[in-house]
């Protein structure tokens, strides 16, 4: 039996996959399968599926959930002859007793761990590396909600770029910097500011001859972190650039180099144990290896872009995502936060003025008003062609969304219907019912399911090759056996959610697609 949590939450017997149940069912089994083997007290539990904020039958649920996982543990061990896992109750709390090899996200630290031991082959380090970021299938703990999921997932992230620089810095070591060149400009995509990434980039190019398109990358990086950040590149970016200059040869850094990563990564493939990497082209806003400028910078070489319409956008993201890191992100975190100060010269002394007002004012609290920009900047990125900035920020959206209709439903979610209208159309999703029907029931999550359905859908950043009919999608779903009409996402059943819209595409377009990532757009 093999636990995956770096992804959808699977449980899977005899290469088989099983039904986890619904979303607050797979938060109790992550919560157990992230401790594999030790013991949590049924409170730190409570914590984790509810933040804190427990209904007032949490006990009794809670122990339902475990009833349901220890039956389906038990079925699955049932044709082997025996228990491969099973959930005991101690005097501590409950435990998953199962090996945590079984469990990917032990496996992935193990293979980190053993990718950066001091030991002299680079070879097992480089292979180590390459089969811990294989076993990533998409964003950890993939719909699951709450502050807990969310620490889990930043933690992973970190991990994550760790190995794939030290990846990356060890087939550069080992000669093979064709691999590197060949990789890391889909993981930069995914990592947009992480400048180690850049660095072994530069130094791959460098080393493979191409010096020119080292400095040209250099100079597209430098451009990105000026427009995004207001901030310069880093010392150790710096310092390559200068060896690349001066025609020295590269020297690779020691895997470990410190991290700078800002903003929010994405899921992305990682390279594969087999040789060479092969890493998905997921990339929305491409930089080419030859160093192309990132989309939204200046084309030419400390040229600015004078588009008012433009700086807005890019303000508007900037104190819209550091409002949500604030208000949102930051107290599902741990540790302390330290917040990059601008610096952006005198090359664009109006977008200055106009960032400086917005830090000022300081972190806004979460609004209907904040969500609906972060929608308005998805939407604009969406018109630029930026599709992974606009499913990133949609995702910061729906976020703020959900904590805005938890908090007051009757005051925030029908000034919000719109705007997430027009984001599911965005995405392909389409209604067969009177528009002001639908935004009435997009602006009630206590009567009505559309909401959280919604937030389900936008929050995965599907978007569908054909429209699909959100009513039909929303009608399909309830009538399906032994499902019940979610309120909240964290009550929403991927697998009868993916079932229904594969019924509705079936319905209304006549297909005869069997799996429902066929229905995605790459």
């Amino acid at each position: 039996m093999d636990f995956r949590l770096l992804g959808e939450i699977e449980v899977r017997s005899a290469g088989r996959p099983l039904d986890v149940g619904t979303p607050r069912q797979q938060v109790v089994l992550a919560a157990l399968a992230v401790d594999a083997r030790r013991p949590i007290a049924i409170e730190a539990l409570i914590d984790r599926v509810w933040d804190h904020d427990p209904p007032a039958n949490a006990r009794p649920v809670l122990y339902a959930h475990l009833s349901r996982i220890r039956a389906l543990l038990r079925q699955t061990a049932a044709p082997a002859g025996g228990t491969t896992a099973r959930i005991e109750r101690r005097h501590a709390g409950y435990v998953l007793e199962v090996d945590p090899e079984r469990v990917d996200l032990h496996r992935f630290r193990r293979l980190v761990e053993q990718g950066t031991d001091r030991q002299p082959d680079e070879e097992a380090r480089a292979a180590a590396l390459a089969e811990a970021l294989g076993l990533w299938r998409g964003e950890p703990l993939a719909g699951l909600s709450g502050a807990w999921a969310a620490q889990i997932r930043a933690s992973c992230h970190r991990r994550r770029l760790e190995a794939v620089v030290r990846w990356a810095q060890t087939e550069f070591r080992l000669g093979r910097p064709a691999a590197v060149i060949s990789a890391v400009p889909d993981l930069t995509a995914e990592y947009p500011l992480a400048e180690p990434l850049e660095c072994v980039l530069i130094q791959a190019l460098h080393a493979a001859g191409r010096s020119a398109e080292a400095l040209d990358r250099y100079g597209a990086v430098r451009r990105r972190l000026a427009e995004e950040l207001g901030a310069d590149p880093g010392e150790e970016l710096r310092t390559v650039y200068q060896t690349v200059l001066r025609g020295d040869p590269p020297q690779p850094g020691e895997a470990g180099a410190a991290l700078r990563p800002v903003g929010r990564p994405g899921p992305f493939r990682s390279p594969a144990a087999a040789s060479p990497p092969a890493v998905a082209h997921r990339r929305a806003d491409p930089v080419s290896a030859s160093g192309g400028a990132s989309v939204g910078a200046p084309s030419g070489a400390g040229a600015t872009d004078t588009s008012s319409s433009r700086r807005r956008v890019r303000t508007t993201r900037r104190r819209a995502l550091l409002a949500v890191l604030v208000t949102v992100v930051l107290p599902a975190a741990t540790g302390s936060a330290h917040i990059l100060r601008r610096n952006e010269g005198e090359r664009e002394k109006g977008e200055q003025a106009e960032s400086e007002r917005a830090e000022s004012a300081g972190p806004r609290a979460p609004s209907a008003e904040l969500a609906r920009e972060l929608f308005a900047t998805a939407e604009a990125f969406d018109r630029e062609g930026r599709a992974h900035d606009a499913r990133a920020t949609v995702m910061d959206a729906v976020r703020l969304w959900g904590e805005l209709i938890r908090r007051d439903p009757d005051r925030n979610a029908p000034p919000l219907a719109p705007a997430v209208l027009r984001a599911l159309g965005r995405a392909g999703v389409d209604f067969s019912v009177l528009r002001p029907m639908l935004l009435s029931w997009l602006g009630n999550p206590v009567h009505t399911p559309y909401p959280a359905i919604s937030q389900a859908i936008l929050s995965r950043g599907w978007r569908f090759t054909a429209p699909v009919f959100l009513d039909v999608v929303v009608w399909n779903y309830e009538h399906t056996p032994e499902a019940t009409s979610p309120r909240d996402v964290a009550d929403v059943r991927t697998d009868v959610l993916k079932a229904a819209v594969l019924e509705n595409t079936r319905t209304r377009h006549g297909t005869r697609v069997t799996e429902f990532d066929q229905l995605l757009k790459p």
